[in-house]
């Protein structure tokens, strides 16, 4: 069953279960910590203000329900997006999958849709930057940055999205801020460091790779539903993908068009997605079950482990046992 809310039905359940005792919210001159209400997901959300025009948001929850949320036409910041685990789906062309990271342009966002699926534990960071922070904070830095990043500072008409990997080395920053070990103004300065050096590896994958902003307004509609419908055929199917031609044939589009769409919407192969797919299903399965080695591999479709251990460690940079074993010490 979906649950359908506008901004007011949102943030009314919020106030109501506030008022009837069913959650906590907690604040004080620079941090919000709040529950969410019963009937939409278990789990919280925090917001921090880390300096003006620097916020970071967390968001770790689980909700009970397939979640419709309309969310009306808004002036966006500068945004940096990091989805750590659970699938959700926007309408306004910056989907982000889990293990992905994004760079997003201010600009004026039109009404939006925002999906969440039911039962699974969506996490992320999302960091807001004023314009004109950010230009400060890359002032006179831009000549060794793409060309089109300017376009970040500034209030475009249409969206300006740099979507990459989410590498190791902004894996191990995300964990020290979900992680954070200090409490007061020493929290504070802790986490706006931490953020700035988010910004920071964002900033030199593009460079290192040479990237492109993607605009998605000559890229929506049917050709955009299709590719994303390519996605999620690949995800239902780990074990056994179909070849690019049946996978082409089954979303009704040629190959050449859903080679090109799935690198300008994913930057990346079909196949170089389901495998980055397969292994951040990999991680979170060793970071939340008992399972071993063998049956984490096999789910995610690997018949052999030492297969399966290469590519873990090629992604993440270390081996899955010791990546289990470090979760579970934290637990």
């Amino acid at each position: 069953m979906a649950i359908t809310l506008c901004n007011q039905d949102y943030s009314e359940l919020f106030e109501e279960a506030i008022q009837n005792s069913e959650i906590t919210r907690q604040s004080n001159e620079f941090e919000t910590i709040c529950e969410y209400p019963p009937q939409l997901a278990e789990g919280f959300y925090q917001d921090i203000q880390l300096r003006p025009g620097l916020e970071l948001l967390i968001k770790n929850c689980v909700h009970r329900e397939y979640i419709i949320r309309k969310i009306p036409e808004c002036q966006w910041p500068v945004g940096s997006f990091f989805h750590i685990s659970g699938n959700y789906r926007c309408d306004c062309g910056t989907y982000v999958d889990p293990g992905y990271n994004t760079l997003t342009g201010s600009c004026v966002v039109p009404q939006e849709t925002l999906e969440y699926a039911p039962k699974e534990r969506l996490q992320s960071v999302y960091v807001c930057i004023d314009p004109h922070l950010f230009g400060e904070l890359v002032a006179g830095q831009l000549g060794g940055l793409p060309l089109e990043l300017e376009l970040l500072a500034g209030e475009g008409d249409e969206i300006v999205n740099f979507a990459r990997t989410t590498t190791p080395s902004m894996q191990v920053t995300l964990q020290q801020i979900l992680h954070c070990p200090y409490q007061g103004v020493f929290k504070r300065m802790y986490l706006e460091g931490k953020v700035l050096e988010l910004l920071a590896l964002q900033l030199m994958q593009l460079v290192d790779r040479e990237d492109v902003p993607r605009s998605y307004s000559n890229f929506r509609g049917h050709d955009l539903e299709c590719i994303h419908h390519a996605k999620e055929i690949l995800i239902r199917n780990l074990d056994n993908p179909p070849s690019i031609l049946d996978l082409a044939r089954q979303v009704g589009l040629n190959d050449r068009k859903l080679k090109q769409g799935f690198h300008q919407v994913f930057n990346t192969t079909p196949f170089a997605y389901l495998r980055h797919y397969r292994l951040e299903q990999a991680r979170q399965l060793l970071m939340d079950s008992e399972a071993s080695i063998e049956q984490v591999a096999k789910t995610v479709g690997y018949g052999d482990r030492s297969r399966f251990a290469a590519a873990f460690r090629k992604q993440f940079g270390i081996n899955p046992k010791t990546y289990q074993l470090q979760q579970r010490r934290e637990i």
